[in-house]
């Protein structure tokens, strides 16, 4: 019975005495030492210099010298019919060339009736003249004939007073010289008024050539011209057309006179319109269906639209015009006025606007910088061209964006530094 009751103590013994040596044998713990991670980056080492930086536009293809044709106001019917359309959107024109034919029959009409009130005119005057000539030449035969009706009153007083002639003869001759008197006053009267009536008649005829030079130049309306040499960009009528006042016919540009729009974004604003001030030539060019397209940056808009982010640039097109279309998208470079201790750098390097991080001793350390332009390099990679005054000649810049970036990450050196592009 005793011996029953020692044998679980016995084992239980014995379990503990292992446990107690294990715990005696095992090895002492190590502590637990953190390690700091390193971020594996690329590096760029810098050179401030002197470069010229440029900035690619986003521009559309415009023109100063384009006009839209339009039916001309006319007297004579306000919907007229489409005669003739010589030229295709997208043809080249010369100057004076037919575009659009338009009826012109009412005007031919209204000509003639001009026409004839006209020629009705030249013959009244014409008349008027020979009546005048006329009448001159007759007031000096009935001038004559008063001077015979004195003396014949003269004779017939003188015998009525001697008693030889009688009353009734010279009553009879002095109603004759009244009469010749009558009509050398009338005579007199006419042609007196002849430059009133040659007057009257004159702007009358005046009134009607200025009528029928409207009705001519209605007539010439009718015939839609190119005002000058360029390329139609739209015709929007057809043969057979019913066309009103105001209706646009054709759109034409000149060829020679096609310049880009395209904005200035905010930052590079100061140093484009310095340039300009200064009388600096800024140019610009693209490439376009395998042809350099060459540009002179020409001025700036005068306004400056809400919510936009820039001032609008206007650049005339010095080479390659003939390639362009009006609407067309481009992306000019403009070249930027050189500047000086910049360095170039690709965009991964930059962190938000004006951030760039260099390496000091192993560790990130922030550094702000002015972004002065862009430059592409010759394998064709945009890089970006930034100046400040903490990076000096040697100096390596981190090239790889790090989502975690701060200042004092430690960064692991690379086994080779990339050189400057």
């Amino acid at each position: 019975m005793k011996k029953r009751h020692l044998l679980p103590l016995l084992v239980l013994a014995i379990g503990i005495g292992g446990f107690v040596l294990l715990k005696m044998m095992r090895p002492p713990a190590q502590p637990v030492v953190a390690q700091e991670q390193v971020w594996s980056v690329n590096l760029l080492e810098v050179s401030p210099s002197a470069q010229q930086p440029s900035l690619l536009l986003y521009g559309r293809v415009e023109s100063p010298k384009a006009a839209t044709l339009r039916v001309p106001t006319l007297s004579q019917n306000s919907s007229l019919s489409v005669l003739a359309v010589p030229h295709l959107e997208g043809e080249m024109v010369a100057n004076g060339d037919l575009l659009v034919k338009l009826e012109d029959r009412d005007i031919q009409l209204l000509i003639q009736q001009r026409q004839a009130a006209v020629s009705s005119l030249d013959a009244q005057i014409s008349s008027e003249k020979t009546q005048h000539d006329s009448n001159l030449a007759a007031l000096k035969h009935e001038q004559t004939l008063v001077a015979l009706a004195e003396r014949s009153v003269a004779r017939a007083r003188q015998l009525e007073k001697q008693r030889s002639g009688s009353q009734a003869a010279l009553d009879d001759a002095t109603q004759a010289l009244a009469q010749q008197q009558l009509s050398v006053t009338s005579r007199q009267r006419e042609i007196r008024n002849h430059p009133a009536r040659l007057q009257q008649l004159q702007a009358s005829l005046q009134q009607a050539k200025a009528q029928l030079a409207q009705a001519q130049l209605e007539l010439s309306r009718t015939e839609i011209r190119a005002p000058f040499a360029g390329r139609l960009a739209a015709v929007s009528v057809a043969v057979g057309d019913r066309v009103q006042t105001g209706t646009a016919l054709v759109s034409v540009y000149d060829v020679q006179h096609v310049e880009v729009r395209a904005q200035i974004p905010n930052r590079y604003q100061d140093k484009v319109l310095k340039a300009l001030h200064h009388g600096q030539n800024l140019t610009a060019q693209t490439q376009l269906y395998g042809e350099a397209i060459q540009f002179t940056l020409a001025r700036v808009a005068g306004e400056i639209q809400q919510n936009s982010g820039g001032i609008d640039a206007l650049l005339t097109v010095t080479h390659g015009a003939e390639l362009l279309r009006l609407g067309q998208f481009i992306t000019p470079i403009l070249q930027l006025p050189p500047q000086e201790k910049v360095v170039s750098l690709p965009y991964s390097a930059i962190y938000g606007t004006d951030r760039i991080y260099k390496l000091v001793d192993g560790r990130m350390h922030s550094v702000k910088i002015e972004l002065v332009g862009e430059h592409i390099d010759a394998t064709g990679n945009t890089q970006v061209l930034a100046r400040s005054e903490q990076l000096t000649q040697g100096d390596q810049v981190i090239a790889t964006q790090l989502p975690n970036a701060m200042d004092g990450l430690r960064v692991q050196e690379p086994s080779a530094v990339l050189p400057q592009s």
